[in-house]
């Protein structure tokens, strides 16, 4: 009954803690993987083109501090501040092309289980984003604050989908706080960079098959499990702007990536019969790794008015290789692998100055999945996407500027095809076979506000 406990108490949490991490992070904000790039009006009206280069605003502190350098030459006061807000409306259809499950109950025969398909779960989200920066020495140095959420969304699904044993409910919150700094020599090339303390909070409520259940498992005889986990860690930032000629300038900018450790717990319930001894709660954690980001941008001037910027984005996704989970009573590790691999997104953009009181911007830019054939699950259906992006500024005043942006994310539909097990080494071992198809795109509009003071 030992060895029983212990299989069925990791399985369980296999399914809760190590699914808590990935389908927290489940649905498309837009950018690759579970980045969520929403973290300037300005910059999304043009896709993230030249956000490393292009210098004009505060959401420089992010994507390139060394940018805070150039901001000041208006004659306006030493501060600024900067608010945005970014409501995100994804939609995201998954599709049952055939899942199974072998259990004791199926006398150990894939057949098919009860499980409907997902028309759209996810509820519109809105993304906050807060910028302050005080120049210290005229035309030489400057600092900056920022606060922002950079990964995660929420996901809720119907109790008895297809998918239900990786996810019924789903969510990851992260808040990054920012401190930076940045400097300019005699030659014009700045530098820049600071601090990162980033907090993390995930939740997942999952479904367990009931092994024993008569002809495979049903929405009615699952058991249930919640797992809740948090964390703070730090990280930090660099970055370089470089005048090539009066018309052009290139920026470099390094973002590290961050472990996350989320310590929580996991409570099992709604197990019957045999399984009942299983309910109840149990420490837990395990580790999410978020890459590191590298960025190369270009701003070329050809007039007054007129700019183009170009973006290149690496993104480090292949150091999300596996989630271990420990257990706080001695049960052994659970490994479940990810194998996502590097990816990269090129963005191309330009803004041209209608007058002093109003500027138009727009952008196109490809986004490369890190997810991989045959570990891509239910709660990431994530895939290859196409931005289309167009913004505009106001200024109804000199200290003061609006920004709106509006984009459309279009994703190319994805193959679901994993493998998940339960009660591996024990007489209840179960195999559930997911296999479907997602659909998915994004709208997301933007509105922002800017002061000096």
């Amino acid at each position: 009954m030992v060895r029983q406990s212990f299989a069925v108490r990791s399985a369980v949490r296999a399914t809760g803690l190590a699914t808590l991490v990935i389908a927290g992070l489940a649905e498309p904000a837009g950018a690759t993987g579970f980045f969520v790039n929403q973290q300037s009006v300005k910059g999304l009206g043009r896709v993230g083109a030249g956000d490393a280069a292009v210098a004009d605003e505060l959401g420089t502190i992010y994507f390139n501090p060394a940018g805070l350098t150039e901001i000041w030459g208006d004659g306006l006061s030493k501060n600024r501040v900067a608010l945005g807000g970014h409501l995100i409306v994804p939609h995201s259809d998954r599709r049952n092309a055939g899942s199974t499950a072998a259990t004791p109950g199926t006398l150990g025969t894939p057949a098919p289980y009860a499980g409907g398909d997902l028309g759209n779960a996810v509820d519109p989200a809105f993304i906050p984003n807060f910028y302050w920066a005080r120049e210290l020495v005229p035309g030489r140095a400057a600092i900056g604050a920022g606060v922002n959420f950079p990964f995660g969304l929420s996901t809720a699904f119907p109790g008895d989908w297809f998918g239900r044993y990786d996810a019924i409910e789903a969510s990851l919150r992260t808040v990054n706080l920012t401190a930076v700094g940045a400097y300019r020599f005699d030659s014009g090339v700045s530098i820049g960079g600071g601090l990162d303390f980033q907090y993390a909070h995930s939740r997942l409520l999952s479904a367990i098959p009931n092994p024993l259940t008569p002809g495979g498992p049903t929405a009615a005889t699952d058991g249930r499990a919640e797992t809740k986990g948090q964390d703070w860690t730090p990280g930090f930032n660099l970055g370089i702007l470089v005048p090539l000629t009066g018309q052009t300038r290139i920026g470099v900018h390094y973002r590290s990536g961050m472990k996350h450790t989320l310590e929580g717990s996991t409570q099992v319930s709604g197990l019957t019969g045999p399984l009942a001894p299983f309910n109840g709660s149990v420490g837990a954690k395990g580790d999410l790794h978020l890459p590191a980001i590298g960025t190369v941008a270009v701003r070329h001037s050809f007039s007054p008015d007129l700019q183009l910027l170009a973006s290149l984005e690496w993104f480090d996704w292949s150091r999300f290789r596996e989630l271990r989970i420990k257990f706080s009573d001695g049960s052994p590790d659970v490994v479940r692998t990810s194998n996502y691999r590097d990816a990269f997104a090129l963005a191309l953009g330009a803004e041209y100055r209608v007058s002093n009181q109003l500027s138009a911007r727009g952008g196109i830019r490809f986004d490369q999945t890190p997810t991989v054939n045959g570990f891509r699950d239910t709660t990431v259906p994530d895939a290859e996407r196409l931005w289309l992006g167009v913004g505009a500024t106001y200024r109804p005043g000199k200290e003061s500027a609006l920004d709106f942006a509006y984009n459309h994310v279009f994703f190319r539909n994805a193959d679901i095809a994993v493998t998940r097990t339960f009660f591996d080494g024990s007489p209840l071992a179960s195999t559930v076979n997911v296999t479907g198809r997602a659909k998915s795109s994004v709208n997301n509009l933007s509105v922002g506000y800017r002061h000096a003071f």
